[in-house]
């Protein structure tokens, strides 16, 4: 339980929320003398418990309250969404444990203040993480203001223009996208941290939102913002963007003396100030001495990369090396007096900018759009269960079940998330998980047929192993007790070498023996679905699609390229083979077939059309469609595979685990030298897969293309113009 925190150098310490940022957390208490992480708690238990197994905690809990009753706490980290940090750190708090809280501090200003209020009677140290105010690069920017090598402070420009994942394929249930102000308190709160320790608290705000859009379920977004501050003489412009772009993350700072530029994105600081010189040589000083500095802090980055992947370096990158300061800065004033940058005093601040832009903002009440769903007369039960069903294949698969008049039930970690699409009649969404076999067993009542196209996760095969093969076989087991008519699994052409040495592939084709743990997961799926069909007659059949466009989907395919930047294809050798490529409708189409085939167990069928694009033709039909030039870069696959090599060599230095050595069959059968075989599922399913070159272009290329550059009609252009209520254009020019 939590008793008296001794605060001596022995330090026990739980982590409340196991997302993303817990990973750095994790390693930055690892980086604190004499404190360890000895409990994590998430109120997804297996969540909780698969985190814990992989970095080592002895504990999981799925309740606080439970935590600190039954663990001797003496510091929690609270990592939840923003809603859930006043309750969190209240618990800790009262229970007599010290709090360092993600960022925001709490969602108002006043529930910051009664928390502060709280530690204070308590006696307990309450701090708060800004993660990027501990950067490096900063600290040489807060280094020259602190000189005067700036002068005096005119402007400073704050610029956050990042894409933001979660507006193309959700979770669309996630905190930040329930209404249009929260995205104000999940990550403006990094950009109002800087303003408020770089120039203080504004007097005065205008406030513009603009770019506004409807969410899947229903909720309103501003993908872009402009804001204007004054404090005294001193002005400050920060801009948010969340549109697809070239990332950028900087602070620019105008003094009476100097120019600074703190980048982020890049991890490089530049002051420029003015030689000796007539202005001529002093331009052109300058400008050299600035690359010259860009050069060499670009190589360290690099350098610290390398070395930290090899082992050689602890610190990690300038992210994780910020999240560490803060933390070291936290446990190292737990007894006195906090770093400003750390104090629960500047969350308080921060969040009452927060509170006072939304204000301005004038932002519309949250509203949602109702549920499609019907809400008179019996609703047939479901025979149809499809695991995988928010997926872009299976929301195909369950549309065009409907249309066949399947009542179908979907099973969803998170049925909140679904799309609308998914909330029509004859859709029953219940909440489950592949991994968790008790979610299984109560989604099987009244089933007959049961379409697998669930997959694992993690980076490691024995990830695989636990969360996707594991708990498949389970799965099936309970398919076999419940009487289940058909069992439909959704592999991959992944497993298949497809390089200049393959000829014709077909179901016959044996899977390469070096794969990926994600084509291995596949393969060992289908070698225990095949098993019980021999032994236990499991009424199995297995898909193997292609290369999978369509409505949904996202354009810039892996099949077709790599793609390390939107703009960036890295093609799988020339690029002038074709492509193994089958439209989502067409995909599903042989999947629903296979329900009223008869005497078709224990096969499997490669779902793909007839060759007919080459990754250079689907390239230029997407930059016709988009109006885009993409960087296009023809690799040969020995250079894939060096460099896969050499990232290896790199991690076996550092004696990674998980270090995999890649196999040059692998990078060669990316370039789909080979044919693959479709005729069995033509065969015997009856499958017509499209064949008209016209219409793959228009429906597999074309149509995702609209959808994720939003080329349709002029919606764009209105969403610019439509600036929330009280809020005018020309308020931007007026001082």
């Amino acid at each position: 339980m939590a008793t008296e925190n001794s605060r001596n150098n022995s330090i026990r310490v739980a982590l409340i929320g196991t997302g993303y940022i817990a990973d750095y957390h994790i390693d930055a208490v690892r980086s604190v003398p004499g404190a360890e992480v000895r409990a994590v708690c998430d109120l997804n238990r297996a969540r909780a418990e698969r985190f814990a197994a992989t970095h080592g905690v002895p504990q999981a809990y799925a309740s606080l309250d439970e935590l600190l009753s039954k663990d001797r706490i003496d510091v929690i980290h609270v990592l939840t969404p923003p809603n859930a940090h006043l309750e969190a750190a209240r618990s800790g708090l009262e229970a007599g444990v010290d709090a360092l809280v993600e960022k925001p501090l709490c969602l108002t200003s006043d529930a910051c203040l009664s928390l502060r209020e709280l530690a204070d009677r308590k006696h307990r140290a309450l701090g708060t993480s800004h993660n990027f105010l501990f950067f490096p690069v900063y600290d040489q920017l807060i280094a020259d203001l602190r000189v005067g090598r700036l002068g005096r402070v005119d402007h400073v420009d704050i610029v956050w223009n990042k894409p933001l994942a979660h507006l193309k394929g959700g979770p669309w249930s996630a905190w930040m996208l329930q209404h249009p102000q929260n995205i104000l308190f999940e990550v403006a709160p990094h950009s109002f941290a800087h303003l408020i320790h770089l120039v203080g608290r504004p007097d005065r705000i205008l406030v513009y939102p603009y770019d506004r859009i409807e969410l899947p379920l229903g909720h309103t977004f501003y993908r872009q913002w402009e804001i204007l501050s004054w404090t005294g003489e001193r002005s400050a412009r920060l801009r948010f963007s969340f549109v697809e772009g070239y990332p950028e993350h900087y602070i620019h700072v105008r003094g009476t003396q100097a120019v600074a530029h703190c980048d982020f994105e890049t991890n490089t600081y530049l002051c420029l100030d003015h030689t000796p010189h007539g202005r001529d040589v002093d331009l052109f000083l300058t400008v050299a001495a600035a690359s010259r500095r860009a050069v060499v802090q670009a190589a360290g980055t690099l350098a610290g990369v390398v070395l930290t992947k090899a082992r050689l370096r602890k610190s990690g990158g300038p992210f994780q090396h910020s999240i560490a300061r803060t933390v070291q800065s936290f446990y190292a004033n737990r007894t006195g007096q906090m770093d400003e940058r750390v104090s629960a005093s500047i969350g308080e601040q921060v969040v009452s900018v927060a509170e006072w832009v939304a204000r301005e903002a004038d932002l519309p009440a949250l509203t949602t759009k109702a549920s499609r769903r019907s809400s008179t007369g019996a609703v047939p039960r479901p025979s149809v269960l499809v695991l995988g069903g928010t997926g872009f294949i299976g929301r195909a698969l369950v549309r065009r079940l409907r249309q066949d008049g399947h009542h179908v039930r979907v099973l969803a970690r998170d049925p909140k998330n679904c799309p609308q699409e998914l909330q029509a009649p004859g859709i029953e969404v219940v909440r489950g998980d592949l991994t968790e076999i008790a979610s299984i067993a109560a989604a099987l009542p009244g089933i007959k047929t049961v379409y697998h196209l669930a997959r694992g996760f993690g980076p490691t095969w024995p990830d695989y192993l636990k969360h996707d093969v594991e708990p498949t076989r389970a799965m099936v087991g309970l398919c076999l007790q419940h009487g289940i008519t058909r069992f439909l699994y959704t592999s991959s052409i992944a497993i298949y070498y497809a390089g200049k040495r393959a000829g014709t592939i077909t179901e016959e084709t044996l899977p390469t023996p070096v794969l990926d743990s994600y084509a291995r997961s596949k393969v060992e799926n289908e070698r225990n679905l095949l098993e019980l069909y021999s032994q236990e007659r499991l009424p199995v059949v297995i898909f193997r699609p292609g290369i999978v466009l369509g409505h949904g989907g996202c354009p810039l395919h892996w099949g077709v390229a790599g793609w390390p930047y939107p703009s960036v294809a890295r093609l799988w050798g020339s690029g002038n083979n074709r492509l193994p490529i089958v439209l989502v409708d067409d995909c599903v189409d042989a999947m629903v077939r296979a329900l009223s085939v008869a005497g078709i167990e224990g096969r499997s069928y490669n779902v793909v059309g007839p060759p007919m694009l080459t990754a250079n033709e689907y390239l230029d039909a997407l930059e016709s469609r988009a109006g885009i030039k993409l960087r296009r870069i023809p690799t040969p696959s020995w250079r894939h595979f060096g460099e896969a090599l050499a990232k290896w060599a790199v991690k076996r230095i550092g004696r990674d685990p998980n270090a995999q050595r890649p196999s040059y069959s692998e990078w060669e059968g990316r370039t789909f030298a080979a044919t693959l075989d479709g005729g069995r599922a033509e065969r015997e399913l009856g499958w017509m897969p499209t064949r008209e070159r016209a219409t793959v272009i228009q429906e597999g290329i074309y149509v995702p293309v609209d959808e994720w550059f939003e080329l349709r009609g002029s919606a764009g252009a209105a969403r610019a113009l439509d600036p929330p209520g009280g809020t005018k254009v020309a308020e931007l020019a007026r001082p």
